[in-house]
């Protein structure tokens, strides 16, 4: 490690009243100051004293304020390091302008890089050239990593040649199409992880060259609370509906079916009667089902948790749905990774989304194939996954399928995942996640967290 470089001393005597140099102030921009140019002679140490003073003469020396010469080559400077005079307060103007011009610099180089979220420069070849702290913490390169390399580094592939492309279209025409603008996009972390993210565009043009900045924050949880709001809205947009008409509908369905189940009892009927009556029994009561579901989703019964283990609770349900297993010649494998620690749940809803699970595992596998259900224990959570070797689904089918009312069967309401999704995460604090490849079968896994066990 280098030492650090010992501090240029310079004493300042000035028959002004006012201080010499005054205290750091806003703004802290460049308003108010003139330019200074420097004309900086290179390679003076190889020529003669007359040839250096050619070389000054042709740049008319009358123009300078100030002439540096370390070397006594362009004039014949006393050996003593005094200035003094005319020249002594222009020297001292400039090195107090120096002064605050560091002490703003670091002010500025503070404020941004305390800021927490990512902010990041790049130049018009598109390589990183500022980067914060708070761009570490949130993309998990250092400064170091992400200084001088191209921004593709953090721009997820689908986006690398569009942002590109942006940048040389601003380069080229001046016409912006983001920069001004907050917009939503995806980022790429260190680990490859993409994450949501909102970023503003801004441009800087210094001495002719253009630098582009873009304030990136992190809003995954921001994305989170907006689809649980949304989610909330459009169940209570549905509430009241849905409500009214389980309940306009419920009585008519219990006088039909229950004519219709008396009917089939029925002696002077004939078998072609009955099986027309079963049909209608039987169609009403799904649609009592259904009726009981879609209340249950938009009226949902407040939970009863207790503590206790989720091993008898799987035994239970996976008995139940033994002769279901065998008749669509279904394998079952329990694999457990040791045993699992108490948790805190609802027996009556949990055992719901289990029923769920392996009734939706059972008709992905019209064929037969195997069930696995595995649990383990995975940091503060308790995981049960149900894997199934059906036919698996489509990405587009799996990112909705929690969504309510997104069904692909036939005859389903696509509630049943909805509740399922509300009684982990809203009723139990918990996630539910879904694996699927297409002809290869879906792993549904639930996460119920251990912790909540110590704090009842």
């Amino acid at each position: 490690m280098s030492e650090k470089a010992r501090p240029i001393r310079i004493a300042i005597f000035s028959n002004q009243e006012a201080p010499a140099c005054q205290v750091v102030s806003l703004p802290f921009s460049l308003e108010g100051y003139p330019p200074v140019e420097l004309e900086i002679f290179q390679g003076v140490a190889s020529l003669s004293p007359a040839e250096v003073r050619q070389a000054l003469k042709e740049r008319q020396p009358e123009g300078f304020d100030i002439i540096l010469d370390g070397e006594q080559l362009a004039l014949d400077l006393a050996p003593e390091p005094v200035v003094s005079g005319p020249r002594a307060r222009m020297l001292e103007g400039l090195l107090c302008q120096l002064q605050e011009f560091r002490q703003k610099q670091e002010i500025n180089t503070g404020i941004i890089n305390s800021a927490t979220d990512a902010i990041v420069t790049i130049n018009e070849d598109h390589i990183i050239i500022g980067y914060n702290k708070g761009a570490e913490k949130i993309l998990g390169y250092t400064r170091e990593e992400a200084l001088g390399q191209n921004l593709k580094l953090i721009i997820p592939p689908p986006h690398k040649d569009v942002h590109q492309e942006y940048v040389r279209r601003y380069v080229a025409t001046r016409q912006p199409h983001v920069i001004g603008k907050h917009v939503r996009l995806t980022a790429q972390r260190r680990d490859r992880t993409e994450f949501p993210m909102s970023i503003s565009f801004s441009v800087a043009e210094v001495r002719g060259n253009l630098y582009f900045t873009g304030i990136i924050r992190d809003i995954t949880e921001t994305k989170e609370m907006e689809d649980r709001l949304l989610q909330s809205e459009r169940l209570a947009a549905v509430g009241n509906t849905v409500t009214h008409i389980a309940h306009e509908i419920k009585n008519p369905l219990l006088i039909i079916g229950g004519f219709a189940r008396q009917l089939i009892k029925a002696t002077e009927l004939d078998d072609k009667a009955r099986q027309k009556l079963a049909i209608i029994a039987e169609e009403v009561a799904r649609l009592e089902g259904m009726v009981a579901e879609m209340r249950d989703f938009v009226r949902p019964p407040v939970s009863q948790k207790t503590l206790g283990h989720l091993e008898p609770l799987l035994t239970e349900v996976l008995e139940f749905f033994q002769e279901n297993f065998k008749e669509h010649h279904i394998q079952v494998r329990l694999q457990e990774d040791g045993s699992l620690p108490p948790v805190s749940f609802d027996a009556n809803q949990i055992r719901q989304v289990l029923i769920n699970l392996f009734k939706n595992a059972v008709e992905a596998m019209p064929r037969g194939g195997e069930l696995t259900v595995a649990t383990r224990v995975k940091g503060p959570n308790v995981e049960v996954s149900v894997i199934d070797t059906g036919e698996g689904m489509p990405p587009e089918v799996a990112a909705n399928i929690f969504t309510p009312y997104f069904t692909t069967k036939e005859k389903g309401t696509g509630l049943g995942l909805a509740i399922c999704n509300f009684i982990v995460k809203e009723q139990h604090g918990g996630r539910i996640e879904v694996e699927s490849t297409p002809g290869k079968g879906s792993t549904f896994t639930i996460q119920l967290p251990a912790v909540e066990a110590s704090a009842d």
